[in-house]
């Protein structure tokens, strides 16, 4: 890789010398774009130039002929709405390095992350039928066999404008050119394209080099863009060593170290781990479905949209995700056959999936019991006409009775302020985003944030025998819960593991 002073020097001539290689390889270029694409007819004159540029730019045959290619993408990047408190958000590291061997459909993906107490260090290897997730911390593998070629590692596809100028030799279902667009002064031209999958995207192509300097995502509702820059060349394929990716004109993530590896180490990329066990079976919450959890406490949904409703006298209360409350709702009806309306819905706290479909509650009927520091922002977050007759509010740091519940301010990992739900009736305690697991029976992984949610559980002296976690199916024993969390031990990186060697 060049120094900065030689990349700047030699900036200039290699624009040139680039725009010189693109005339003379467009005519061998275009005749393979032909052969190897079968939706080519559909992709006009002006739309294959703009393609075949791109192509020549990030390397020609060299690109398209790869049998093998590593991306290191490491990066870090403001979360909103997921720190433990309102209005700062988190901020995550995640390193990835992905490679991809081309000739097999194979797919290693080596990831470390880095949310809040703890860490997560993985490897993903897909060997063209399974693929399996090795948790490195924790000696034990799982199949996921929904991570296939094309989803594993996708976002770290996205993000390299080389792997993104590949695909439009390979992937392309259409193509329209939007016309010319000035960026940092030099004019771009905008193209357009759907791939086979459906995703869309546009491309801002330098005019002169073929170079792609903005990728801008279409996406329900948000506006996804990213910023490529510092390009920079490994043997003969270029890549951009700087990235800064937006969404919705927001900074999400900027990279630390990007790389590209043209003849990668396959036998350590796909090599396994032989003497890691499986966590153990897992439930399937892929359907609907209802459950009566004790007398009078109910659970409903599928997926992660999962909401726990308490009956009381002439209502019930609701807590969990409100995204699909009414779903959710209409579940219990007739599971139960009671007839009841949902008068309070409980915000646990103030992260994102927690604000979602809030909506659904208030016109059911339902007032927002929330702590008083989260209210400012559950209530910025509505759509509509809401006022404070709409809401509960819950003073900090005191408990509060909602008629067969006890709910009570503590501080966790995850929020400064939550709202912790207790049935004394059923010496029940049902939390949200601490402890779930989809594991049927088997241990789940402890995270440091559980720890201290037991920390703070212990604290309170509640009369407690069972723990639900709202987006799970999975019932805890105290014993069973303070068992594994009294024997945690904090993860650190493996001496061999140069991805996490910085922490």
């Amino acid at each position: 890789m060049p120094s900065t002073k030689l990349y700047r020097f030699t900036h200039r001539l290699f624009n040139r010398l680039i725009s010189c290689f693109i005339l003379t390889s467009i005519s061998v270029i275009s005749l393979q774009v032909s052969a190897d694409n079968s939706q080519s007819e559909d992709i006009g004159a002006i739309e294959s130039q703009i393609i075949n540029k791109v192509i020549a730019a990030y390397g020609g045959d060299a690109l398209i002929n790869a049998a093998a290619l590593k991306i290191t993408d490491y990066n870090k990047g403001p979360w909103p709405g997921e720190s433990e408190i309102p209005g700062v958000p988190e901020i995550w590291r995640i390193n990835e390095e992905l490679t991809i061997d081309y000739s097999t459909k194979r797919k290693s993906l080596l990831s470390y992350r880095v949310p809040r107490t703890t860490i997560d260090l993985e490897k993903w290897i897909h060997d063209g039928t399974t693929t399996i997730m090795y948790d490195i911390l924790h000696n034990k593998y799982s199949v996921e066999n929904w991570a296939d070629f094309h989803r594993l590692g996708a976002s770290v596809e996205r993000s390299s404008d080389t792997l993104q100028a590949r695909r439009l030799h390979y992937d392309v279902k259409e193509a329209d050119y939007l016309g010319d667009e000035y960026y940092r002064g030099i004019p771009h031209q905008k193209l357009a394209v759907t791939l086979k999958s459906g995703a869309q995207f546009t491309y801002f192509v330098d005019k002169e080099t073929g170079v792609i300097r903005k990728i801008r995502r279409e996406h329900p509702n948000i506006d996804l863009l990213y910023i490529f820059a510092n390009h920079q060349k490994v043997d003969d394929l270029l890549f951009a060593a700087d990235l800064n990716f937006f969404v919705d004109g927001n900074l999400r993530l900027t990279s630390v170290k990007r790389a590209l590896e043209t003849n990668p180490d396959l036998e350590l990329a796909f090599e396994g781990f032989k003497d890691y066990t499986p966590w153990g079976e897992t439930i399937d919450r892929s359907m609907l479905r209802a459950e009566k959890l004790a007398d009078g406490v109910y659970q409903a949904g599928k997926g992660r949209s999962m909401t726990v409703f308490i009956e009381q006298s002439g209502h019930f209360t609701a807590v969990g995700s409100a995204d699909a409350l009414s779903e959710n709702f209409a579940a219990i009806a007739a599971f139960t056959d009671i007839n009841k309306p949902i008068n309070e819905f409980i915000v646990t706290h103030h992260h994102n999936a927690n604000l979602r479909g809030l909506e659904q509650a208030l016109e059911l009927g339902a007032k927002l019991v929330v702590a008083a520091s989260h209210k400012p922002s559950i209530m910025a977050s509505l759509s509509g006409n809401w006022s404070d007759d709409d809401v509960i509010e819950i003073t900090d740091r005191h408990a509060y009775s909602l008629g067969n519940i006890e709910l009570y301010d503590i501080a966790t990992a995850h929020a400064q302020h939550y709202l912790l739900v207790y049935l004394p009736a059923a010496r029940m305690v049902i939390a949200e985003d601490h402890y779930v697991t989809d594991l049927k029976t088997a241990k789940p992984r402890v995270y440091h944030d559980m720890v201290r949610f037991a920390r703070a559980l212990d604290a309170l002296a509640l009369d407690v025998q069972s723990l639900i976690d709202i987006r799970g199916w999975r019932k805890f024993s105290l014993d069973e819960f303070k068992a594994w969390t009294q024997s945690f031990e904090i993860k650190g990186c493996p001496k061999n593991m140069h991805i996490c060697a910085n922490g």
